[in-house]
């Protein structure tokens, strides 16, 4: 079972790449971690397959959103990589109305880590960047995870 522990310190100015646990580095970040954003799988053997280019993994950072149902990746990425919009949803968040967003097929991986790639077929579409986010993971992948928030102890945990 592919395991993941993120701990997350307060730097220790006088040791680089050292720090002790805060649980206020946790609260203010959110539950963060490492995440490639990619052409899913079919277009990627498409495009190979006709002798084109496949786009290169975006990397950034993805939130852990146990709020959100449907998880969601920076519109600009998938103009980027031309990927087409496979639909559109009504979403609602707690200060907007519904409003439509584009709904795209998207690969998920995660550098640094045994976790295994994840391919959805309905990634939500949405302004993630300035926010300092590539990507929102929902329960639509929570759901294949176990996620383990330890805001005492700084950390969060996240198996396969």
């Amino acid at each position: 079972m592919p395991i993941f522990n993120r701990y997350f310190l307060v730097p220790d100015p006088n040791t680089p790449k050292s720090g002790t646990f805060g649980h206020n580095v946790l609260f203010n970040a959110g539950p963060r971690l490492p995440v490639e954003v990619k052409v899913p799988n079919a277009l990627a053997n498409y495009l190979t397959h006709k002798g084109q280019p496949v786009p290169s993994p975006v990397s950034g950072e993805a939130l852990v959103d146990t709020g959100a149902s449907v998880s969601c990746v920076d519109e600009t990425v998938m103009e980027k990589f031309g990927v087409n919009p496979v639909g559109i949803a009504q979403v609602g968040t707690p200060s907007t109305a519904r409003t439509p967003q584009f709904q795209y097929p998207v690969l998920f991986a995660f550098p640094g880590t045994t976790l295994p790639q994840i391919e959805i077929a309905h990634a939500l579409g949405s302004v993630l960047e300035p926010q300092g986010l590539l990507v929102l993971i929902g329960r639509d992948i929570l759901s294949n995870f176990v996620f383990i928030y330890n805001g005492v102890g700084g950390f969060v945990t996240l198996s396969y």
